[in-house]
This record gives C-alpha cells, sequence and structure tokens, in this order.
C-alpha cells in the first residue's frame, strides 16, 4: 500500500483503551455518526460496526454536489457525537454551512489530509477513488472513534485493520490490473477521477469539468473525439452512472463511433454494491475500455 504512514488511532488507542480499562467506564447505545457523502459512511460503518448508527446527507442516486439539508438533517449534525464531511471546499455548500452549528466532534478530511482548493482552480475532492487516500479516510474515523468512545477502543482498531486490509487488496488489483494496457489516457463524462488516474499513471480527459454541466461544451466533445480518432485515447467513453451522465456519455460515444462503459464516482450509496465491490467493477471496465492485458 503507499500510503500507511501511521498505525490505527495511533497512540490514541493504546492510550485511551487503557484508560477505559482501569476506570471499568462502558458505553451506553450507539454513538451517533452524520457524514457528508457515501465513501465516508462506508468508513464510518466499516470502522465502527454495530456500535454506531450513520446518518449519510447524501441521497442515493443525488450527486453530492447537489445535496440539500432538510431541517431534520440540520438537527441531527447538531446533535451527532461525530460528524465526518470532506471541508471548506465548495463542493457541498449546504453541509459546509450546517457543519458550523455541529455540538460534537467534527472531522475535516481535507484539513486533516493537508489538501485543498489552490487559489483560482477548481477543487477535485473525489479523494476516495484512490484506495490509499481513501485509506487515510478510515484511519481518521478510527481515531474520531476511539477518542468518541474510548472503551469501544479495541474494536474500533480491528475493524478498521480489516478495512486496511482489504483496501490494500483493492490497491494491489489496480496496480496489476492497470499495469500492463494498450492506453493510459480515457474520455469521461465528468472529470472526477483525477486521483485514481494519478495513483495508477493514467490520464483523464474530460467532457464535463468536475462539476458536471446540463450540457458538455462542444470544444470539449471536439477534443475527445480528436483524442480517440487519433488514437491518443482509448476507444471508449466513460459515463458517470447517473442519467445524465448516462445520456451525455452514450450519445458522445456514439457520435465517435466507439463503446460507452460506465465509471462509479461513488457520490452516492452504490446498493447493492458497496465501496470495493464498487471499485472493482471500475476496475474491470477500465482493464475493458483501456485494452489492458491478462
Amino acid at each position: 500500500m503507499r500510503v500507511r504512514s501511521r498505525p490505527v488511532a495511533g497512540f490514541v488507542v493504546a492510550s485511551v483503551a487503557l484508560w477505559a480499562a482501569c476506570t471499568g467506564e462502558s458505553s451506553e447505545g450507539r454513538v451517533n455518526v452524520v457524514v457528508a457523502i457515501y465513501p465516508l459512511a462506508w468508513a464510518a460503518q466499516q470502522v465502527g460496526g454495530d456500535r454506531v448508527d450513520v446518518e449519510d446527507l447524501t441521497p442515493p442516486g443525488v450527486e453530492a454536489h447537489d445535496a440539500t439539508l432538510t431541517a431534520a438533517q440540520r438537527a441531527d449534525i447538531q446533535t451527532a457525537e461525530v460528524v465526518v464531511y470532506l471541508g471548506e471546499i465548495d463542493f457541498q455548500p449546504d453541509v459546509e454551512r450546517a457543519v458550523d452549528d455541529a455540538g460534537g466532534r467534527v472531522i475535516d478530511v481535507t484539513a486533516e489530509l493537508g489538501i485543498g482548493p489552490r487559489a483560482g482552480e477548481t477543487f477535485d475532492p473525489h479523494l476516495w477513488l484512490d484506495p490509499a487516500d481513501m485509506a487515510e479516510v478510515v484511519r481518521l474515523v478510527a481515531d474520531a472513534l476511539v477518542a468518541t468512545d474510548p472503551s469501544g477502543a479495541d474494536g474500533y482498531a480491528e475493524r478498521a485493520e480489516a478495512a486496511l486490509g482489504a483496501l490494500e487488496e483493492l490497491d494491489a488489483s489496480f496496480r496489476d490490473g492497470l499495469s500492463g494496457c494498450a492506453f493510459t489516457t480515457f474520455v469521461v463524462t465528468h472529470e472526477a477521477f483525477g486521483y485514481l488516474a494519478r495513483a495508477y499513471g493514467l490520464r483523464q480527459l474530460g467532457i464535463e469539468g468536475l462539476t458536471p454541466e446540463s450540457e458538455p461544451s462542444a470544444a470539449r466533445i471536439q477534443a475527445a473525439a480528436q483524442a480517440i480518432d487519433q488514437g491518443q485515447a482509448a476507444p471508449v467513453v466513460f459515463y458517470e452512472e447517473t442519467d445524465a451522465g448516462r445520456r451525455v456519455g452514450q450519445s458522445v460515444a456514439e457520435g465517435v463511433g466507439v463503446p460507452a462503459l460506465p465509471l462509479n464516482t461513488l457520490e452516492s450509496d452504490p446498493a447493492p454494491q458497496d465501496y470495493v465491490s464498487a471499485m472493482e467493477e471500475n476496475l474491470t471496465n477500465l482493464r475493458e475500455g483501456l485494452r489492458c492485458e491478462g
């Protein structure tokens, strides 16, 4: 795994576990965790197990950019023991404003990982599409749960290690699976795969930008078509699995005369799949589109 710079929950696990054992403290009820987006919910569920109740503020099938909060969700943020969100990056403005009123422990993922918007640039928030970055999210969630519920430290650490193991295997699968491909540049409808592309030596060419537009520009479509025609990009168009993404992707692919394949951004719950199985399907489709060997 590329990023395993510190142990799960670090010194906190050992110290609070000892403290809990000495005091005999026990947790009453489950820890209420509110998260901004599905990948954070997956991390919380994997680490928390049956000691947590996790609420995902992004409904299934909704683009995370467009998520708006109900009055009940705002109240849940205020009362949750742990709130995990991506940060002050203008990705989910409604969530970012509501977090100011949180009464519990707040985890700003991008700030904790030391990444964020640069002046004059649109920030790509899709860090979870790189399994190594997702591993860091798991560690952050584990630290927060241990600090909030110290009597559950051993269980949190054990479950976090299991999640990290699954992510390490996923990373290895991507590394091996994308190591012998005929193409390294691929066309996507939603330019959300920058972290994944950088992790595995690929390059994305977006028809739409980081924030999906209702209609892609003619210039972007022309650039994508030209790249495919000239053999500079794989002969396929990858589309985000939304109604708009599918429509745009299939339309552009038909115009260029190439197939269209889905890639899941995992911005919302991919049920009946989970994070790992959805990412494995992404790998399968990437290998097909990039014409990878083996």
